[in-house]
């Protein structure tokens, strides 16, 4: 399964899961204008951060991050 097939069920798990996100894009910023925000319970109150020049960027990085925190949970892919 590519990527772009994969994001919709990520995203699903996710929310089952029970974090809360944010997608910011701020377009006054020159570099790295989007940035993705993920908290919950699960991150033991930590939170991933991750600005990127592009929502894909920030996707795949802050799922790296998850997968690698709580790789049993996010085992898709």
């Amino acid at each position: 399964m590519g990527w772009d097939e994969c994001v919709p069920e990520l995203l699903a798990h996710l929310g089952e899961m029970g974090p809360v996100g944010l997608v910011k894009i701020d377009g006054d910023r020159e570099h790295k204008p989007w940035t993705m925000v993920i908290s919950g319970e699960r991150l033991d109150g930590a939170s991933i951060r991750v600005d990127g020049n592009s929502l894909d960027y920030c996707l795949r990085h802050a799922i790296a991050v998850l997968r690698e925190r709580l790789p049993d949970e996010l085992a898709l892919g």
